[in-house]
């Protein structure tokens, strides 16, 4: 017959130090329709050049996940300019970003994106300024990559390899950095399956890790406001995870269950 022993292993386990509060989830689940996302959440219009002075660019809605099922979730108002929200970081060596994207209304061709994901070394002025890193929906219903550090170093747009996307599609798109190499990747999933779709990898030239760091991570459009037509996308399940250096690899002891045949 078959019986079972525990088996004792050494493993290794990333352990943070306690007072490190930097990871984010956020499913919108605690807030009504029509509401405003609050705590770690900020409009974008914080972060935008002239902007309309009491405008909110953004709506808690009642709407339907990726299964069909009841959420709540943000979306952005299909208004001209800048629409969308941010959230501060702490300084990391890796930053891993994800979220569930909709886009429900695309801007007139070559006017706009209707959505953007990823994160900003933000200072002053406008929040659509370097240093950025965005993944991206384009004309043609295609998904892009921008890379920015300023500084005179040139600009990067990648498109990812893989298939259009669809209106009224749920994806999961997520965005990792290593601020320590200038390492990036993009991908964009199938929120229903969990199926890869589109994906990148760049490695950043001229990459300087003493300077080239990101404070904010966000979602915003960026609709010509005079387009005919403006986009509009729905964001859900929020999920930020830094790996700052104050995260050390210790060793642990794992229980193995294994079953012997007699």
């Amino acid at each position: 017959m078959k019986t079972t022993r525990m088996l004792c292993v050494l493993g290794w386990a990333i352990v943070a130090s306690a007072s490190h509060a930097g990871i984010i989830h956020d499913d919108f689940e605690q807030y009504q329709s029509g509401q405003l996302p609050s705590g770690q959440w900020h409009d974008v219009f914080d972060r935008v050049v002239n902007h309309p002075p009491s405008q909110p660019s953004i709506n808690v809605i009642s709407t339907v996940d990726a299964h069909g099922n009841a959420t709540q979730a943000v979306q952005t108002v299909r208004e001209g300019g800048t629409n969308g929200f941010y959230a501060s970081i702490e300084d990391s060596n890796i930053h891993n970003l994800s979220m569930d994207v909709r886009v429900d209304a695309m801007p007139s061709a070559n006017t706009g994106w209707p959505v953007g994901v990823g994160y900003l070394g933000y200072s002053e002025g406008d929040v659509n300024a370097n240093p950025q890193a965005i993944l991206y929906a384009w004309t043609g219903r295609v998904w892009n990559f921008f890379i920015a550090m300023g500084e005179g170093r040139p600009a990067v747009d990648l498109r990812l390899s893989g298939p259009r996307f669809q209106i009224g599609t749920w994806y999961t798109l997520s965005v990792e950095v290593n601020t320590e190499t200038g390492e990036f990747q993009a991908r964009v999933y199938d929120a229903a399956t969990g199926e890869l779709t589109n994906s990148t990898n760049h490695i950043y030239n001229n990459w300087d890790p003493e300077v080239d760091r990101f404070n904010t991570i966000t979602m915003f459009d960026g609709d010509n406001p005079g387009a005919a037509a403006h986009g509009q996308s729905t964001i859900d399940n929020v999920h930020y995870t830094p790996t700052p250096s104050s995260l050390a690899m210790v060793p642990v002891m794992l229980s193995v269950a294994i079953r012997r045949r007699r």
